[in-house]
């Protein structure tokens, strides 16, 4: 131990006669009147809160030090600061207690300081925690200097502390918390995993390093064997340490992709056993529910409770609520090998949310064959639930289509036209006009290839709804303004202003300003008007519940509490999906149904086989893209039937009919066995 203190320091503590006041309490004439002395100090307050200044900073140029000089202290402060980087203590002074001497008696006055030490642990990750301790420092009053002079000790800094012991801090990151279905079940946990990579201590040369030339052919090797980019794996290998195991990826411990015997077959090659928050399956809702990884530097730079080898959430679900699953990171601060302070790691909290796994899968399986992007997304009308939201995307691609991407809707967008049409007076059967084509503003509008002739001409709003008749929808551009029609689809639900699903989200857009033929144009969704997946499963939800609903995703508890943590959450949250009131009437809700009857008996899906169980109202879309030989249709189909409503879209097809009718066939045939 090292110390500056008297020889007979603890002695003096046996005998002392102590008189507690607190701090500036005590002055000359209350202690000439305890013990008869006029000349008898006050307690050293400012010596003491200077003490607590030079054992926060490590400075100890102020203070008056007995017997030795502050160097000791000094450098024992800064070892035991070392580990903790620009965190600083608060140290505060407590109830000073004085050693007044009898007036004859030749021992000076002492006193002892409390010292109270709190330091602050969030920067090191682990969120409302300190680590606080007591300490108490001896004075000394010199009559012939009249100061009080500190008795140095290192245990003034911290107890049993010699100043040179190892100070360390090891961390541990918390339990990732889980993504939970509907149903309460864990859809995402943690999953055992293999870590493939290089051991470099396995790659010495008779006992020496191995050469830069010799890493880089193992880093190649396994780079090949596990199908990663071999040049930058090698990179990354040359550059860690001697002794460094250097990942080259996460694989499922499952999986079949390397074998033992492959693995062993490359220089260094090991497999280490871990865990990591996983989903069933590697191709179960990847864009939705993202991926997790580890921290990057510039994650450590930007995140100062991060550390390294934590685990983050990349992208999806996993980097949306990242605060919430991660949790709290535990640590052990040891001096000398002892533990001084444990923080245990907290598990994250769960997220909540409304897919129904097996649907899901159905959702996925039913657009796997696509040759183009494509998406299904399936909602429970009565509670706002996002049942399923499948993306098949055949080039790699972080964007969702089933939630982010947008596209020209088509005649799938005649739902929230019919709405403004029946807002200006139609009824369902009431007659309106269909011509085999119409003009606005010198644009000539046609109805789709095939249009059948029986009706043309005079027919019913719902004939024309169901055989989705172009230009009688086109004729509407001088009694509909599109400021009416943008309200139309927002009180259907296609609208990103009144909804949030608890995740990054793309309904659609309808502009407000259109008119003459660009207005005609979008009145049957092509101009441009724009809707996503989740938009017209929207829409169709709003007609089968009677109410404009709100889609959600994650459940909007586990929406605040991501906001609570969120610096900026209270500033860019949206509506919760439980929120706003209904712009839609259950008469016109009823009215639109009656409108969608048809398209599965006599009207644009008439060729699709019956579908079992309760009636169908669907409609079908087909949207232009491209020009020239370049022309391709965008295709859709939303329906509903019984508590489910449905939207596919696929972005190269043939027709709705065609391409998105057997889709829905198949996916409504399977669906009620999972539902019921």
């Amino acid at each position: 131990m090292i110390t500056v203190s008297s020889p007979d320091r603890r002695a003096r503590r046996e005998v002392r006669r102590p008189v507690r006041l607190g701090v500036g309490v005590l002055t000359v004439g209350t202690l000439a009147l305890l013990t008869g002395c006029d000349d008898s100090p006050d307690a050293p307050q400012a010596p003491a809160e200077t003490l607590a200044e030079a054992l926060t900073t490590g400075d100890f140029s102020e203070v008056p030090v007995a017997g030795a000089a502050a160097g000791d202290l000094e450098a024992a402060v800064a070892n035991l600061h070392e580990p903790f980087g620009e965190i600083d203590p608060e140290i505060t002074v407590g109830e000073i207690a004085l050693d007044v001497p009898e007036e004859d008696s030749p021992r000076a006055p002492t006193a002892t300081v409390p010292l109270h030490h709190v330091w602050d642990l969030a920067e090191l990750g682990a969120t409302d925690e300190t680590w606080e301790y007591d300490t108490e420092a001896e004075f000394t009053y010199s009559r012939d200097a009249e100061e009080w002079r500190l008795e140095a000790d290192v245990e003034d800094i911290l107890a049993d502390y010699d100043g040179v012991e190892a100070v360390g801090i090891s961390t541990v990151s918390g339990d990732r918390g889980r993504i939970m279905d509907r149903n309460g079940k864990a859809m995402v946990r943690d999953r055992d995993i293999i870590r493939v990579g290089l051991d470099k201590t396995r790659l010495t040369e008779d006992g020496s390093p191995a050469s830069e030339k010799r890493q880089r052919a193992a880093a190649r090797q396994l780079a090949e064997l596990v199908d990663i980019d071999a040049e930058s794996y090698a990179d990354k290998v040359v550059g860690y340490g001697d002794e460094a195991f250097v990942e080259a990826i996460p694989l499922r411990a499952d999986s079949d992709r390397v074998t033992a015997a492959e693995l062993e077959s490359v220089p260094g090659g090991v497999g280490r056993e871990d865990t990591m928050s996983l989903a069933e399956s590697s191709d179960f809702a990847p864009l939705l529910l993202g991926r997790v990884g580890d921290v990057t530097a510039e994650d450590l730079e930007e995140d100062e409770t991060l550390q390294v080898g934590d685990t983050i959430g990349q992208s999806g679900m996993q980097a949306a609520y990242d605060d919430v699953l991660r949790g709290g990171g535990g640590l052990r601060i040891h001096v000398g090998g002892q533990t001084q302070h444990t923080v245990e790691p907290r598990t994250g909290d769960d997220v909540d949310t409304s897919l129904e796994p097996r649907l899901q899968r159905l959702a996925q399986d039913t657009i796997a064959e696509q040759d183009s992007a494509s998406a299904l997304v399936a909602i429970k009308p009565s509670s706002g639930e996002i049942l399923a939201a499948a993306s098949h995307t055949p080039e790699s691609s972080w964007v969702p289509t089933a939630t982010q991407a947008t596209y020209a809707p088509g005649s799938s967008f005649k739902i929230i036209s019919s709405l403004t049409m029946l807002r200006d007076g139609l009824e369902p059967d009431s007659t309106v006009q269909c011509p085999t084509s119409t003009t606005v503003h010198g644009q000539v509008f046609n109805n789709h290839e095939g249009f059948s002739p029986e009706y043309l001409g005079d027919v019913t709003f719902q004939e024309a709804v169901a055989t989705s008749c172009n230009t009688v929808f086109v004729d509407r551009w001088d009694d509909t303004t599109a400021s009416e029609l943008q309200q139309a689809a927002a009180d259907l639900g296609l609208s990103d202003e009144i909804q949030d699903i608890g995740m990054p989200a793309d309904f659609g857009s309808v502009p407000d300003d259109s008119e003459l033929n660009e207005l005609g144009a979008n009145l049957f969704g092509q101009g441009v008007v724009e809707a996503s997946a989740l938009g017209m499963a929207t829409v169709a939800s709003s007609v089968a519940a009677g109410e404009t609903v709100h889609p959600w995703l994650v459940d909007p508890e586990d929406q605040q509490a991501a906001e609570e943590s969120s610096e900026e959450g209270s500033e860019e949250s949206g509506e919760s999906g439980e929120s706003g009131e209904s712009g839609l009437t259950s008469q016109e809700a009823e009215d639109l149904r009656t409108l969608l009857s048809d398209t599965v008996d006599y009207g644009t899906l008439k060729t699709m086989e019956e579908i079992p169980g309760s009636p169908v109202y669907a409609k079908t879309g087909t949207a232009q893209a491209g020009s020239g030989e370049d022309m391709y249709a965008h295709t859709w189909v939303v329906a509903v039937q019984d508590d489910l409503a449905v939207a596919i879209f696929v972005e190269e097809g043939e027709y709705g009919s065609s391409t998105n009718g057997p889709l829905l066939h198949d996916f409504l045939t399977e669906a009620p066995d999972i539902l019921e």
